[in-house]
């Protein structure tokens, strides 16, 4: 069944009430925000889209990590985990949150220490806090695609 959302990024749009993921305690920073839709704005982009279903004007760019990154392996607890049904991070699927300089696109980033893990089988997910030391805030995306098919050839 469809479900109609207003969005900053395309207006109004449908997306299928599977799309919809419940997140209980909202993201990091707003808490009170617990329902989005993932939203694939075009099959090329490796980019998707976490819309607020109640917020039109909040929503977060989100990539897969290994589209960029080889190794990318989130240092989360199991007690976390279990909370959205998942025995495993590599049950999930995993996305970061991406942050795009509004004066140089090339300088985007993803977020590295706060993964947002979805149980796809229940549509539930929860963002974690990596404990992984080497994983930063800020992590550039166009020179990590770059290095990454540089050393696929």
């Amino acid at each position: 069944m469809p479900v109609t959302l207003h969005t900053k990024p395309f207006g109004t749009i449908e997306v299928d009430e599977r799309q919809i993921l419940h997140f209980s305690q909202g993201l990091l920073g707003f808490e009170k925000y617990t329902e989005y839709a993932l939203i694939e704005e075009n099959a090329e982009s490796p980019f998707k889209w976490l819309q607020s279903t109640k917020e039109s004007g909040l929503a977060f760019i989100l990539i897969q990590p290994e589209l960029f990154l080889t190794d990318y392996r989130p240092l989360v607890s199991d007690e976390e985990l279990k909370e959205i049904g998942l025995e495993s991070w590599k049950d999930g699927i995993i996305f970061l949150i991406v942050t795009i300089p509004h004066d140089n696109p090339r300088g985007m980033t993803a977020n590295l220490q706060g993964p947002v893990i979805i149980n796809a089988k229940s549509g539930s997910g929860k963002q974690l806090i990596s404990r992984d030391e080497n994983h930063h805030i800020r992590k550039r995306i166009v020179e990590n695609m770059e290095e990454t098919t540089s050393q696929k050839v």
